[in-house]
Protein backbone atom coordinates (compact mmCIF):
# COMPACT_ATOMS: atom_id res chain seq x y z
CA UNK A 1 0.00 0.00 0.00
CA UNK A 2 1.07 3.38 -0.62
CA UNK A 3 1.01 5.63 2.36
CA UNK A 4 0.12 9.37 3.10
CA UNK A 5 0.21 11.46 5.85
CA UNK A 6 -3.74 11.76 7.36
CA UNK A 7 -4.28 12.92 10.00
CA UNK A 8 -8.09 13.49 10.21
CA UNK A 9 -9.78 9.79 10.10
CA UNK A 10 -13.67 9.80 9.78
CA UNK A 11 -15.19 6.50 10.64
CA UNK A 12 -18.79 5.15 9.42
CA UNK A 13 -20.50 3.24 12.30
CA UNK A 14 -22.33 0.96 10.67
CA UNK A 15 -21.07 -1.93 9.39
CA UNK A 16 -17.54 -0.64 10.35
CA UNK A 17 -17.19 0.35 14.00
CA UNK A 18 -20.10 -2.21 14.54
CA UNK A 19 -22.06 -4.99 13.81
CA UNK A 20 -25.40 -3.11 14.02
CA UNK A 21 -27.52 -5.13 11.06
CA UNK A 22 -29.47 -7.53 13.65
CA UNK A 23 -30.90 -4.72 15.36
CA UNK A 24 -31.32 -2.85 12.32
CA UNK A 25 -33.17 -5.51 9.92
CA UNK A 26 -35.66 -6.90 12.97
CA UNK A 27 -36.59 -3.32 13.05
CA UNK A 28 -37.01 -3.01 9.39
CA UNK A 29 -39.43 -6.22 9.61
CA UNK A 30 -41.50 -5.09 11.72
CA UNK A 31 -42.33 -1.67 9.39
CA UNK A 32 -42.06 -3.59 6.54
CA UNK A 33 -44.46 -6.60 7.55
CA UNK A 34 -46.66 -3.74 9.07
CA UNK A 35 -47.29 -2.18 5.85
CA UNK A 36 -47.73 -5.43 3.90
CA UNK A 37 -44.76 -5.42 1.89
CA UNK A 38 -42.91 -8.36 1.04
CA UNK A 39 -39.18 -8.58 0.78
CA UNK A 40 -36.04 -11.07 1.28
CA UNK A 41 -33.43 -11.82 3.55
CA UNK A 42 -31.29 -10.05 0.80
CA UNK A 43 -32.61 -6.92 0.71
CA UNK A 44 -32.95 -6.45 4.09
CA UNK A 45 -29.25 -6.73 4.08
CA UNK A 46 -28.71 -4.48 1.30
CA UNK A 47 -31.17 -1.78 3.19
CA UNK A 48 -28.09 -1.89 6.29
CA UNK A 49 -25.93 1.44 5.47
CA UNK A 50 -27.47 3.74 3.27
CA UNK A 51 -30.52 6.05 4.06
CA UNK A 52 -33.46 4.21 4.51
CA UNK A 53 -35.05 7.41 2.31
CA UNK A 54 -33.08 5.93 -0.36
CA UNK A 55 -32.52 2.34 0.05
CA UNK A 56 -37.11 2.25 0.24
CA UNK A 57 -36.82 4.44 -2.92
CA UNK A 58 -35.03 2.10 -4.35
CA UNK A 59 -35.78 -1.35 -3.49
CA UNK A 60 -39.99 -0.97 -3.31
CA UNK A 61 -40.69 2.27 -5.74
CA UNK A 62 -42.59 4.21 -2.80
CA UNK A 63 -44.15 7.49 -2.48
CA UNK A 64 -42.53 9.83 -0.51
CA UNK A 65 -45.29 9.86 1.89
CA UNK A 66 -45.21 5.99 2.22
CA UNK A 67 -41.56 5.73 3.15
CA UNK A 68 -42.34 8.35 5.64
CA UNK A 69 -45.39 6.25 7.49
CA UNK A 70 -42.19 3.30 7.49
CA UNK A 71 -39.43 5.15 9.02
CA UNK A 72 -41.86 6.29 11.95
CA UNK A 73 -42.76 2.88 12.26
CA UNK A 74 -39.00 1.69 12.04
CA UNK A 75 -37.65 4.14 13.95
CA UNK A 76 -40.61 4.20 17.47
CA UNK A 77 -39.03 0.08 17.84
CA UNK A 78 -35.28 1.29 17.10
CA UNK A 79 -35.62 3.81 19.57
CA UNK A 80 -37.72 1.58 22.00
CA UNK A 81 -34.38 -0.79 22.46
CA UNK A 82 -33.94 -2.29 18.50
CA UNK A 83 -30.75 -0.05 18.90
CA UNK A 84 -28.86 -2.60 21.63
CA UNK A 85 -28.77 -5.02 19.36
CA UNK A 86 -25.44 -4.01 18.25
CA UNK A 87 -21.95 -4.73 18.97
CA UNK A 88 -18.51 -3.25 18.02
CA UNK A 89 -16.41 -5.22 15.57
CA UNK A 90 -12.89 -7.41 16.94
CA UNK A 91 -9.80 -5.29 16.54
CA UNK A 92 -11.98 -1.51 16.54
CA UNK A 93 -11.03 -0.29 20.11
CA UNK A 94 -7.08 -1.58 19.57
CA UNK A 95 -7.40 0.56 16.48
CA UNK A 96 -8.66 3.71 17.60
CA UNK A 97 -6.54 3.87 20.73
CA UNK A 98 -3.53 3.22 18.41
CA UNK A 99 -4.60 6.23 16.52
CA UNK A 100 -5.81 8.44 19.28
CA UNK A 101 -1.92 7.84 20.54
CA UNK A 102 -0.53 8.71 17.37
CA UNK A 103 -2.47 11.90 17.79
CA UNK A 104 -4.89 11.53 14.99
CA UNK A 105 -8.00 13.58 15.02
CA UNK A 106 -11.11 10.87 14.66
CA UNK A 107 -14.63 11.49 13.81
CA UNK A 108 -17.73 9.60 13.40
CA UNK A 109 -19.46 10.44 9.77
CA UNK A 110 -22.63 8.36 9.64
CA UNK A 111 -25.59 8.40 8.05
CA UNK A 112 -27.50 6.95 11.11
CA UNK A 113 -29.56 9.78 12.31
CA UNK A 114 -27.53 11.63 14.79
CA UNK A 115 -29.97 10.85 18.09
CA UNK A 116 -29.67 7.26 17.49
CA UNK A 117 -25.76 7.50 16.53
CA UNK A 118 -24.95 9.63 19.64
CA UNK A 119 -27.00 7.06 22.19
CA UNK A 120 -24.99 4.12 21.13
CA UNK A 121 -21.40 6.03 20.71
CA UNK A 122 -22.02 6.69 24.37
CA UNK A 123 -24.02 3.06 25.33
CA UNK A 124 -20.84 1.14 23.63
CA UNK A 125 -17.79 3.37 25.42
CA UNK A 126 -17.04 4.62 22.34
CA UNK A 127 -17.23 8.48 23.05
CA UNK A 128 -13.86 9.00 24.22
CA UNK A 129 -12.06 8.98 21.27
CA UNK A 130 -13.75 10.90 19.04
CA UNK A 131 -13.54 14.70 18.63
CA UNK A 132 -16.52 15.04 17.11
CA UNK A 133 -19.73 12.51 15.85
CA UNK A 134 -21.91 13.53 12.97
CA UNK A 135 -24.92 11.58 11.84
CA UNK A 136 -27.77 12.61 9.86
CA UNK A 137 -30.35 14.77 10.64
CA UNK A 138 -34.22 13.56 11.30
CA UNK A 139 -35.47 14.70 8.46
CA UNK A 140 -34.05 14.45 4.29
CA UNK A 141 -32.14 17.87 4.70
CA UNK A 142 -28.74 16.39 5.94
CA UNK A 143 -28.48 12.72 5.40
CA UNK A 144 -26.67 12.00 2.46
CA UNK A 145 -23.02 10.61 2.86
CA UNK A 146 -21.68 13.49 1.73
CA UNK A 147 -24.05 15.45 3.88
CA UNK A 148 -22.30 14.39 6.84
CA UNK A 149 -18.80 14.41 5.70
CA UNK A 150 -19.19 18.08 4.95
CA UNK A 151 -20.66 18.40 8.15
CA UNK A 152 -17.81 16.92 10.10
CA UNK A 153 -15.09 18.19 7.65
CA UNK A 154 -16.68 21.91 9.01
CA UNK A 155 -16.62 21.03 12.43
CA UNK A 156 -13.17 19.82 12.65
CA UNK A 157 -12.13 22.51 10.93
CA UNK A 158 -10.67 21.03 7.86
CA UNK A 159 -8.18 23.15 5.71
CA UNK A 160 -6.19 20.34 3.57
CA UNK A 161 -8.84 17.83 2.78
CA UNK A 162 -5.26 15.89 1.38
CA UNK A 163 -5.25 14.97 5.07
CA UNK A 164 -8.29 12.99 5.52
CA UNK A 165 -9.33 9.62 5.07
CA UNK A 166 -12.80 8.50 4.99
CA UNK A 167 -13.01 4.30 6.55
CA UNK A 168 -16.14 2.60 5.08
CA UNK A 169 -17.64 -0.31 4.33
CA UNK A 170 -20.28 0.27 1.50
CA UNK A 171 -20.47 2.03 -1.80
CA UNK A 172 -22.04 4.94 -0.29
CA UNK A 173 -19.14 5.56 2.07
CA UNK A 174 -16.81 5.40 -1.45
CA UNK A 175 -19.29 7.64 -3.14
CA UNK A 176 -19.86 9.73 -0.41
CA UNK A 177 -15.69 10.27 0.23
CA UNK A 178 -15.26 10.51 -3.63
CA UNK A 179 -17.85 13.35 -3.96
CA UNK A 180 -15.84 15.30 -0.75
CA UNK A 181 -12.82 15.02 -2.39
CA UNK A 182 -11.33 12.97 0.08
CA UNK A 183 -9.63 9.41 0.36
CA UNK A 184 -11.03 6.17 1.64
CA UNK A 185 -10.45 2.84 2.93
CA UNK A 186 -13.11 0.40 2.65
CA UNK A 187 -13.28 -2.59 5.18
CA UNK A 188 -13.77 -5.74 4.31
CA UNK A 189 -15.12 -7.03 7.84
CA UNK A 190 -18.16 -5.06 7.26
CA UNK A 191 -20.77 -5.37 4.78
CA UNK A 192 -19.48 -4.88 1.58
CA UNK A 193 -17.17 -6.79 -0.68
CA UNK A 194 -14.05 -6.35 -2.60
CA UNK A 195 -15.95 -6.45 -5.82
CA UNK A 196 -18.15 -3.42 -4.84
CA UNK A 197 -15.34 -2.12 -3.66
CA UNK A 198 -13.11 -2.28 -6.81
CA UNK A 199 -16.21 -1.30 -8.69
CA UNK A 200 -16.95 2.14 -7.07
CA UNK A 201 -13.01 2.89 -6.71
CA UNK A 202 -12.17 2.78 -2.96
CA UNK A 203 -8.70 4.33 -2.13
CA UNK A 204 -7.52 1.29 -0.24
CA UNK A 205 -8.82 -2.00 0.43
CA UNK A 206 -8.61 -3.70 4.23
CA UNK A 207 -8.99 -6.87 6.08
CA UNK A 208 -9.43 -5.89 9.13
CA UNK A 209 -9.17 -2.68 11.35
CA UNK A 210 -6.09 -2.92 12.27
CA UNK A 211 -5.02 -2.72 8.52
CA UNK A 212 -6.15 0.56 9.17
CA UNK A 213 -3.54 0.96 11.61
CA UNK A 214 -1.43 -0.27 9.39
CA UNK A 215 -2.02 1.90 6.22
CA UNK A 216 -1.90 5.12 8.27
CA UNK A 217 0.57 4.79 10.98
CA UNK A 218 3.45 2.63 9.52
Amino acid sequence: MSKHNYDYILFDFDGTLADSKPGITKCIRYALDKHGISYTDAILDKMVGPPFRVSMKEFFGLELDQIEELITDYRSVYSAGGWRDCKIYDGILDMLSKLQNASKHLAVATSKPIRFTSVIVDELGLRPYFEYVGGASADASKESKSDVINLVLDNLHVEDKSRVLMVGDRLYDIVGAQECGIDVVAGLWGYGDREEFEKFGATYIVDTPLDVVSLILE
